[in-house]
């Protein structure tokens, strides 16, 4: 048997819910995934429970305020934007989606996803506040992306990130200093 780390559950956790929601997140499943006995995933975590607090903590820091953080760092507003199209391209959106999903039924999901839609939101908004656009259009773009994004995910399985980036990119279009900006506020 190998041995896994407490990461490596959280890891093989949010594949899980990717292919098969929250139903499928059990015990037997993450360790048959992993290779591991029962005994290791109870060295790590208590029950489900713990495993859902840390699995949610998991996301909310490394799929989001992390992510928040390192584009933060790009104060050029066009290397930040690209770099944010990257970012959303690479998101777990399976897992997302069904993290979502779950929210519905479940209080401490739903609390968390809010958490992090509101922080991806404001940091976005932040992002266009520095093409110069008003606070209140900044707000406005930043809400139809994370609309734009939470749709896509609801939608499609498995997201085309192709065509994700695009309609990120036709959302924003008019943002002045952009390649190919017609209009600006």
């Amino acid at each position: 048997m190998a041995r896994v780390s407490r990461s490596a559950y959280l890891e093989a956790a949010l594949e899980v819910l990717a292919e098969a929601g929250s139903e499928g997140l059990t015990v037997a499943e993450l360790c048959a995934r992993l290779g591991v006995t029962k005994g290791s995933f109870y060295h790590h975590f208590t029950g489900m429970p713990e495993l859902v607090s840390a699995l949610l903590r998991f996301w909310a820091d490394e799929r989001s305020q992390r992510l928040i953080e390192v584009s933060s760092a790009e104060p050029d507003p066009v290397a930040r934007y690209e770099l944010l199209l990257r970012i959303a391209e690479g998101l777990p959106h399976g897992a997302e989606a069904a993290l979502r999903a779950w929210g519905r039924s479940n209080p401490e999901v739903h609390a968390v996803v809010t958490r992090v839609d509101a922080a991806r939101e404001r940091h976005i908004a932040e992002s266009m506040r520095l093409f110069g656009l008003s606070e209140e259009r900044a707000g406005l773009r930043a809400r139809m992306a994370i609309s734009l994004l939470v749709g896509v995910q609801q939608r499609e399985n498995p997201v085309d990130v192709v065509t994700l980036r695009a309609m990120l990119e036709e959302l924003n279009a008019t943002l002045p200093a952009l390649p190919g900006a017609a209009l600006s506020e």
